[in-house]
């Protein structure tokens, strides 16, 4: 169950970040999000792949 919600949390940090970028690059998001909502993916993506290294 832990390996799926790591593999998920991973995903969904690497969607956030190019969902992100991509809307910011069609001039939708506003420059000041960009550096929170790359944080945000770090923290999922890191989350995530610290769950699953832990585990193995």
């Amino acid at each position: 169950m832990k390996t799926k919600i790591s593999e998920l949390l991973v995903i969904l940090g690497t969607v956030l970040f190019v969902g992100g970028a991509m809307s910011y690059l069609r001039g939708e998001l506003p420059a000041e999000h960009i550096a929170g909502l790359g944080a945000l993916a770090l923290i999922f993506v890191g989350a995530g792949a610290g769950m699953k290294k832990a585990k193995h």
